[in-house]
């Protein structure tokens, strides 16, 4: 037992902020806190992996990561990709044939420490947590699950398990004090909102423990967007009525901010080329 007044002399009730994913995000009070939850949620193809490790390079804080959508050289090459803003048809190739230059490159990265199990179990996600403070002296600052439905149960319940795992994350993050994010499938049905889904169109309905959910989506246009549809931090709309546009370079894998161009531009125009 404890009183409140102690823990807060004690530094130990403030969730702390981690550097931000995206300008773009924070201008909307989206932030990531340490000893919380979150999740990132879409359709399949709406470049929610992209999203994700763009955020973390941007973020550039140790994390844990639990890939079990993408393999190592997947990930390599997305890295390398985004870091030179080079298509990752080229990238591959350079795992292949230089592989000390992409050592170099990806070693801008070694912020971020990998498990490429396909099917981790929940004890696998603690046991790699408690490898990882006895290797680096500490808890990761962020834990990340890629893809969330991916984390083997046993009990044969897919939803049963996957509550399990919103539940066990919320313990982690307070015995670790590290930011867990989920990354999780929405719905995909003709009810199903777009571009960006609904809160209630999250796969399971466990849109309860985390604190700040993003849906992402692309448009009619192929345009990428991200709404923030749950936040005790700030403002969110459940209807993701509020988007935020980023800005997609699939073939570099790379995600920015949204750039408004200039009225009159066309791309390839040399300066002196506006209306």
């Amino acid at each position: 037992m404890q009183t409140l007044s102690r823990s807060v002399t004690r530094g130990a009730i403030g969730k702390e902020p981690l550097p931000p994913a995206f300008a773009s995000w924070v201008s909307q009070g989206i932030r990531f806190r340490r000893a919380s939850v979150s999740m990132l949620a879409g359709l399949p193809g709406s470049h929610k992996t992209r999203i994700v490790l763009n955020a973390l390079v941007n973020m550039g804080t140790p994390t844990l990561t639990f890939s079990t959508d993408s393999d190592a050289d997947t990930v390599a090459s997305r890295l390398l990709a985004i870091s030179t803003r080079t298509s990752t048809d080229v990238t591959e190739e350079w795992l292949r044939t230089e592989p000390e230059k992409c050592a170099r490159l990806l070693a801008q990265q070694d912020f971020l420490s990998w498990c490429f199990r396909p099917d981790p179990s929940l004890d696998d996600v603690w046991l790699e947590c408690y490898a990882y403070a006895e290797r680096e002296g500490r808890y990761p600052d962020q834990v990340v699950v890629d893809i969330a439905s991916d984390i083997g149960h046993d009990t044969g319940d897919e939803w049963g398990s996957l509550r399990d795992l919103l539940r066990q994350s919320k313990v982690l993050a307070r015995e670790t004090g590290a930011h867990v994010l989920l990354v999780h499938h929405c719905a995909d049905s003709e009810r199903t909102k777009r571009p960006c889904p609904r809160r209630s169109d999250i796969h399971g309905k466990v849109a309860a423990i985390p604190e700040v959910i993003v849906t992402c989506g692309l448009d009619a246009t192929g345009g990428l967007h991200v709404a923030c549809v749950k936040n005790r931090h700030a403002k969110a709309s459940a209807d993701a009525d509020i988007r935020i546009p980023m800005h997609l370079d699939a073939a570099s894998s790379y995600v920015g901010d949204h750039i408004e161009m200039p009225r009159g531009y066309a791309p390839g125009w040399g300066e002196g080329d506006w209306n």
